[in-house]
């Protein structure tokens, strides 16, 4: 009897643990496809590309180390650790319900982006990227080759991921105008056209350091080493706000045919120059705190790029490149 009972309680036994073995190989091959839309090592993905479903499309690559933005400008770095973050780190959340599964196909196939992920120059995975959930806390995607869509979030994280998967290049742009090292600049001119006798040149080399009036009429006088130090320093992520894209043709040839209000230019210890125009903008009916109509916007400029670039920039950010030589005399 004793026996018997053994043997069954083995029998017993040897279906639970094979029970337990099917279920957990089951559930693991679902979580791993679950699982499939992230990227376990984003350090080797070296291009993306986006597509939507009007065929606006952007190609992001790593080209020498620097991210590019098809193949013409460097990419905004933030945005692409965002984005990075967000293949690597994204999870499933649920499957699609039944009551939804079909309409969500449909939106799937009608509105979604095509993201192809590159791993060492290879197409590893290519998800197609959908709208939010009612609740604004998931996201509709599916793999390719797949016919189930999944709502994927960010654990911790309360949102949609939607938005990050945008394809506008003039987004992806990195919007530096000056960003070098101390160390890496050889001359500075600034030029002020209203007030010529305000521009002056700065040239640094091995340690030692020049300015010089650019008006031949103002004489050459001291100056205070540290200031210009202090100014060199300054050319370090200097950004224009935007790209002026709404403006009308015959507007940016009225403004870049105006005097600039200041021109900057750098030339790196390779020679390489770098220059920018800046030009004051009408304030458009702007009121200052007495109800007076401003002439000039008091916040933003116009810019012209050594690339030919039309952008708006910020006094907040250029105020400081804005000098005179006299500001740098010794006292």
């Amino acid at each position: 009897m004793k026996k018997s009972n053994l043997t069954i309680l083995i029998f017993i036994l040897l279906i639970i643990i094979s029970a337990i073995i099917y279920f957990t190989n089951k559930s693991g091959t679902l979580k791993k496809e679950l699982r499939d839309f992230a990227i376990a090592d984003t350090s080797t993905v070296d291009k993306i590309f986006m597509v939507n479903k009007v065929n606006q499309q952007v190609t992001l690559e790593k080209i020498n180390g620097d991210w590019m933005v098809n193949g013409k400008f460097n990419a905004r770095k933030d945005a692409i650790n965002v984005l990075l973050k967000t293949l690597f780190r994204m999870d499933v959340k649920s499957p699609v319900s039944k009551s939804s599964f079909d309409n969500v196909v449909k939106n799937l196939a009608a509105q979604s982006t095509k993201v192809e992920i590159y791993q060492n120059k290879n197409l590893v995975k290519t998800i197609y990227v959908g709208g939010p959930t009612q609740d604004n806390y998931g996201t509709y995607m599916m793999l390719e080759n797949s016919s189930t869509p999944f709502i994927i979030h960010i654990p911790g994280f309360a949102g949609y991921l939607t938005t990050r998967f945008f394809v506008e290049e003039s987004l992806w742009r990195a919007t530096n105008i000056f960003n070098y090292k101390f160390q890496e600049i050889s001359e500075i001119t600034v030029e002020q056209p209203v007030k010529p006798e305000n521009g002056f040149k700065i040239k640094s080399s091995n340690n030692q350091y020049d300015i010089m009036p650019l008006d031949n009429k103002i004489p050459k006088m001291n100056f205070d080493e540290a200031l210009v130090k202090e100014y060199i320093s300054r050319f370090k992520n200097i950004n224009f706000e935007y790209l002026a894209t709404e403006i009308k043709q015959s507007k940016k040839d009225s403004v870049l045919a105006s005097v600039p209000y200041f021109i900057i230019s750098v030339k790196d210890v390779n020679g390489k120059n770098n220059t920018v125009k800046t030009f004051l903008r009408p304030a458009d009916g702007l009121l200052d705190d007495d109800g007076k109509p401003y002439e000039f916007d008091p916040d933003r400029l116009y810019a012209q790029l050594i690339n030919g670039d039309f952008v708006i920039i910020q006094y907040y950010v250029f105020d400081p490149l804005f000098r005179t030589y006299k500001e740098f005399l010794k006292k």
